[in-house]
């Protein structure tokens, strides 16, 4: 079996890889970006990822339904299609408009194949060994986001953000040629000719999408604006249709049923609260060390790679570990080490500290924290899923993950707008919020109600 499995496995990381390696990549190439297109503000150009963390995070459930009802292999190399087209499009585009656009097709592709690579891995494995599946899965993006800071940094220093994108080209190409010829049919579940419901899907993207808006546009329409006010009623408004609307449709786009389950829907809670952090918080890092303390992107990058690879190194062990600890406990001490993380960046940014004794400490100790949530957190997430459910599933925990990073992106552009981005007291501030996010993760996990664990006869 092991064999057998080999090549498939190798394929579908390499596409989980892939879809990390690109939000990194993002990252590291934003200070260029900004320089490229000065006309443009920092919110105009924080839709480079809310426009594609928006989508994104709106084909995700659509692709765990899709993937059921009309096969893994097909979907799968759709969306993986469209990611390569998209940041095809991004490496040429002339305008910030254009960019923005291109993200939107890109992020269309990242959410389609970011679900189904966990989803088609997973049958790899029997039931009890779920936990090494999710490590493999969890490690191939461990590894993106390790060599993505560097690399991304390396290719801007040498070239500029153009680079990152035309990357994705042979290497998507590479992937796509591997899937197409390996990733066999009889992987998939059996599918069903019902189409999911198209209008719930623009209403979950207007449910997203408006609330993002209305926080990063705060600062220039005003916190109390008409604008503000409006988008922020209108987005609660349409989140309540489409809640409505997936309860009624025969197909929708969110299956409410998948979170009945008490340990999915806290599992979830925490993903979604954890995704409020986990984004936002390199991005923050990446610009207090670009605008605060003057280091080049290149410089920035290798700066927070000890981070990225704390994450490569913790979460095969963190796999294993959630077989003998439970969900419950190996997501308390993951919290606990990012809450330690972000609450040492708050205290040491105004106290004259170097590299070695305020970054390096925290980079490691956040990715260590972050690996382990993201190993139990998404073993919870589908730990009450049937087999015949798993691209829903697991669809519906990388989309509570998202639609947090969605939010925690905004409020970050939002709190270092203008002046404040040059301001080392808005970016404690900044930390000191995530230390209490995390101490709202910790309250969710606590409530985590998956079966823990039972000793194995041979012990």
């Amino acid at each position: 079996m092991a064999g057998s499995r080999a090549l498939p496995l190798a394929v579908l990381c390499g596409s989980a890889f892939l879809g990390a390696i690109d939000v990194q990549l993002a990252n590291i190439a934003f200070p260029d970006i900004l320089h490229s297109f000065p006309g443009s503000s920092l919110a105009e150009l924080s839709w480079v990822f809310n426009g594609y963390a928006i989508v994104f995070t709106a084909a995700l459930l659509p692709a765990g339904g899709l993937a059921d009802r009309f096969g893994y292999r097909r979907v799968f190399l759709t969306g993986l299609a469209v990611f390569v087209v998209g940041a095809a499009l991004c490496a040429i585009a002339p305008s910030a408009g254009v960019l923005i656009a291109a993200r939107v097709v890109q992020g269309v592709g990242g959410g389609v194949i970011t679900p189904l690579t966990l989803a088609l891995i997973l049958p790899y494995y029997p039931p009890e060994r779920r936990g090494t599946a999710i490590a493999v899965w969890s490690a191939a993006q461990s590894v993106a986001t390790a060599s993505g800071p560097s690399l991304g940094g390396m290719l801007v220093g040498v070239w500029d953000w153009r680079t990152v994108f035309f990357l994705h080209l042979p290497v998507g190409l590479v992937i796509l040629a591997g899937a197409w010829r390996i990733v066999k049919p009889g992987v998939t579940q059996t599918a069903t000719s019902r189409l999911p419901d198209i209008t719930g899907l623009f209403l979950l993207v207007g449910a997203i999408g408006l609330p993002s808006l209305a926080i990063v546009q705060s600062d220039a329409w005003g916190p109390g604006s008409p604008g503000t006010i409006i988008a922020l009623a209108a987005g609660v408004a349409v989140g309540v249709l489409f809640v409505r609307r997936a309860r009624r449709h025969p197909a929708p786009i969110v299956d409410l049923n998948a979170l009945r389950a008490r340990g999915t829907q806290r599992a979830n809670l925490a993903m979604f609260l954890l995704g409020l952090v986990m984004f936002a918080l390199p991005l923050a890092n990446i610009l207090f060390l670009t605008r605060i303390w003057g280091y080049s992107e290149a410089a920035a990058g290798l700066a927070i790679t000890p981070g990225a690879l704390a994450q490569v190194l913790t979460a095969p062990l963190a796999g294993r570990l959630v077989a003998r600890t439970g969900h419950r406990r190996l997501a308390l001490c993951g919290v606990a080490l990012l809450a330690l993380a972000t609450a040492y960046l708050a205290f040491a940014a105004g106290g004259g500290h170097t590299y070695l004794t305020m970054v390096l400490p925290a980079v490691v100790l956040s990715g260590t924290g972050i690996a382990v949530l993201v190993n139990s957190l998404s073993g919870a997430a589908v730990a009450e899923i049937p087999p015949s459910r798993l691209a829903t599933g697991t669809a519906l925990s990388v989309t509570s993950r998202a639609v947090g990073a969605v939010i925690g992106v905004s409020a970050l552009v939002l709190v270092l707008s203008g002046d404040r981005l040059g301001s080392i007291g808005a970016y404690q501030g900044v930390w000191t919020t995530m230390m209490a996010i995390c101490a709202l993760v910790a309250v969710a996990a606590a409530g985590l109600r998956t079966p823990e664990p039972q000793p194995s006869p041979s012990n």
